[in-house]
Parts: C-alpha cells; sequence; structure tokens
C-alpha cells in the first residue's frame, strides 16, 4: 500500500516531520534501521545555535531555517504539554548540572529537571541521592563538585527498597520501579530519615518513564522539598521519555511505524524518487509513497559512513555528500577547532530538497531533514533538537505533494 509520505530515520527530525503530516491527516508511514538517539540525548533540547552563524553565511542551514526555530519551539511546548510532560523553553541559556558536576547550557528543560538550574539550587541546601546499585551516578562526586562551586551540598546513597529484581539496576530499570507506589512510599521513608535541613534533591534520572511528572509532584508534596532530575549517561531516561511519547503520539495519529528496516537504496525516475528499498532476511523490501523525507542524521547517526580509503558516502539513497576533496581535510590539527569532517553532508535548496552539483533538485519530492543537512556542525554548535525541529518544520511548509 502506497503512503502519502514515507519517512527515514527515527530520530527526533524524523519522527516530527512524521507527526506534522500524520497531524495533517495524511498517511505516513516511517522506516529506520533503530530506535534513533533520543534515548542517548540527555532530554532537554538545545535550540538555538551557541554563537549563530554571521547573517552573510548563506550556506549554514540557520539562514534558512531560523524562521522556522521559533514556531517549532512554541509547537514543541504545545505538544509535551498535551502529553503532560511540560518543558520550559527561553532563548538565553539555562545550565544545568551534569552527573559529573560540570554544567552545560541548553534551552529547553522538562520541569523534572528545572530546580537543578544554577540560579535556582545556588538558593537552597541540596542532598544529592543514589544507589550503589546504579552504576552511571556518584552522588557523592556530584556534590563534592557542586561544593566546591559554593552550593551547599552532600551526598548520599539510598538503600535498595525490596522488589522482584534483584540485580541489574540500570536507569530504566530503576525508572520502572520509580512508577511503583510500593516503591516510592519504601524511598520517601528512607529518604525522610536522612533528609535533615536539606531544602532541595537531586537525583539520578530515574523518576518514572511515563509517570515521571506526577511522581515529582508527589515526592515534593510528601517530603515538603524540592526534587530535580539529572540526566545519567546512555541508555537516559529522560531521552527515552522523549522518544516514546513522540512514537506514542505518532501511532495514535495512525501512524505506521517499521524498526529494524534499514533503508539501503532509492529508485529514481524523472527527478522523483519512485521507491525506497530496505534490507530484509531473504530478499530487499520495496516502500512507495507520493513523497519522502529523508531524516537518517549525519556522520555521528550513521547517515553518513566512510569506508576507508574512500570519502563520506550517504547510506540510504546513495545522495551525493559535500565533503572535502580529501580525506586528509576532515580534521584540523588542533582538536578544539571546527572539523570539516562534521559538517559534511547533504546539499539542499530553499525548499531542502536535495540537489546536485549544478544545484537542481535531485528529486522533487525528496526533503532532507535533521543532522543529514550540510554546512554545520549541530553537536559543537550546541543546536541538536533546533536544527532537527526547525528543519522538520521548514520542509513541512515547504512540502508539495
Amino acid at each position: 500500500m502506497q503512503a502519502d509520505v514515507l519517512v527515514i530515520g527515527a530520530g527526533l527530525a524524523g519522527l516530527w516531520s512524521a507527526i506534522l503530516h500524520a497531524q495533517a491527516g495524511r498517511s505516513v508511514t516511517l522506516l529506520a534501521k533503530g530506535h534513533g538517539t533520543l534515548p542517548w540525548s540527555s532530554g532537554c533540547l538545545d535550540l538555538w545555535p551557541h554563537q549563530p552563524p554571521a547573517e552573510q553565511s548563506t550556506h549554514h542551514p540557520f539562514a534558512t531555517l531560523q524562521s522556522a526555530l521559533e514556531p517549532a519551539t512554541q509547537a514543541w511546548l504545545k505538544f509535551s504539554e498535551q502529553q503532560s510532560y511540560r518543558f520550559v523553553a527561553k532563548r538565553q541559556h539555562a545550565w544545568l548540572p551534569t552527573a559529573i558536576g560540570t554544567w552545560r547550557p541548553t534551552n529547553a528543560v522538562p520541569l523534572t529537571m528545572i530546580n537543578a538550574e544554577r540560579s535556582i539550587i545556588s538558593n537552597y541546601r541540596v542532598l544529592v541521592l543514589g544507589f550503589h546499585e546504579l552504576r552511571d551516578f556518584f552522588s557523592p562526586l556530584l556534590a563534592a563538585r557542586l561544593a566546591e562551586q559554593g552550593i551547599a551540598a552532600r551526598g548520599a546513597y539510598l538503600t535498595m527498597p525490596p522488589s522482584e529484581r534483584s540485580r541489574d539496576f540500570n536507569s530504566v530499570n530503576l525508572a520502572r520501579l520509580c512508577e511503583q507506589a510500593s516503591f516510592r512510599q519504601a524511598l520517601i521513608k528512607q529518604i525522610d530519615q536522612i533528609r535533615g535541613d536539606a531544602q532541595l534533591l537531586l537525583f539520578p534520572a530515574i523518576l518514572g518513564l511515563d509517570q515521571s511528572a506526577s511522581i515529582v509532584n508527589e515526592l515534593q508534596s510528601k517530603l515538603g522539598c524540592l526534587v530535580a532530575e539529572v540526566p545519567t549517561l546512555p541508555t537516559n531516561v529522560a531521552g527515552l521519555r522523549l522518544q516514546r511519547m513522540l512514537i506514542s503520539h505518532f501511532e495514535q495519529l495512525n501512524g505506521r511505524i517499521q524498526l529494524s528496516a534499514e533503508v539501503i537504496r532509492g529508485e529514481f525516475q524523472h527527478q522523483r524518487l519512485v521507491a525506497v528499498y530496505s534490507a530484509a532476511a531473504a530478499r530487499e523490501q520495496r516502500h512507495s509513497a507520493k513523497h519522502y523525507i529523508l531524516a537518517t542524521g549525519g556522520i555521528g547517526g550513521g547517515g553518513l559512513r566512510a569506508d576507508y580509503p574512500n570519502l563520506l558516502r550517504e547510506t540510504a539513497l546513495n545522495l551525493p555528500v559535500q565533503q572535502p576533496a580529501e580525506r586528509d581535510q576532515w580534521f584540523e590539527p588542533n582538536l578544539h577547532q571546527q572539523h570539516q569532517l562534521f559538517q559534511a553532508g547533504i546539499a539542499v535548496n530553499q525548499e531542502l530538497q536535495p540537489i546536485d552539483a549544478q544545484h537542481q533538485p535531485i528529486a522533487e519530492n525528496l526533503q532532507i531533514v535533521g543532522a543529514a543537512l550540510a554546512g554545520c556542525d549541530p553537536i559543537r554548535e550546541r543546536w541538536v533538537e533546533g536544527l532537527a525541529l526547525a528543519s522538520a518544520t521548514q520542509a513541512f511548509k515547504e512540502h508539495r505533494t
């Protein structure tokens, strides 16, 4: 069955694109080789480049997408509120602690984390809580780093309450346990005994998968102090929450998602993409649609690949890649400089259609969104999620049937 829109990639750019088109009443199929990178993210949204490129930088995607950033942000805030997982967003950066006590800037913060923001946490006596069984979060270390920066913080380990699980207490498993009322009550009783004069409790991001907002409210109400989460190492529950609510909403809109479906080539005719083929056990599987959106990411997400000794190639449709002419130009001698490798990607026009060396559209019914776009390094520039949301929004606006 032919879909109206076929999206390739299950990261934020792909899922947001799929939702926008499904909300418009179109039949949408999403193909992906895996679950995307959201569970590896902090769960916050880096929306605006830390240092916006100069206005004359017309080859940077920001020049095309800047006008879409604000409406994309407002759409996200509305969506997250409807999902009962609200965000606080501002153009100026909020500064949040990492699990090792450094500070990272971001633009949109879920309410479960907002009380850890530097301007807030500095005004309170803080107790950092963790579990010996959670190997990726060391509460005394985080507390010591906060104390070095003038924040009244101390750390403590909690004793794991009895449960049906006896081993492998990773952050995801703990989040599921926190959704059990008996487990939470045991934690609350234990925290009440060791809280002392603490006014703000810092937890690793384990306070539920689908009920985190209500769990935080319950803890604050019963313990009489503020509560905030800190992202952990991947798999990070806060990022997993975003993925789960995006997929759930897409499926509620009758969207169809097929994982373990790595797209390996496309079929082009007369400047149109007429089908894509995904790898299957016995043979390739053919998928067709009226319109296609490529959201497979850049070199970090597997959308681009380097097969030695060749240059970079685009892995799904074999589109031309804008990149340095030689491999030895990929990296600069200084580690802290901008490396050209991470600016490689697919060149597009104003409608986000991929273009050839003569700047002509390769396929009029194909658009590129997210980190696959050439000309920027979204991780270094700190607007990974902004690039994803804005490009998906702009592509939807420019959509042509």
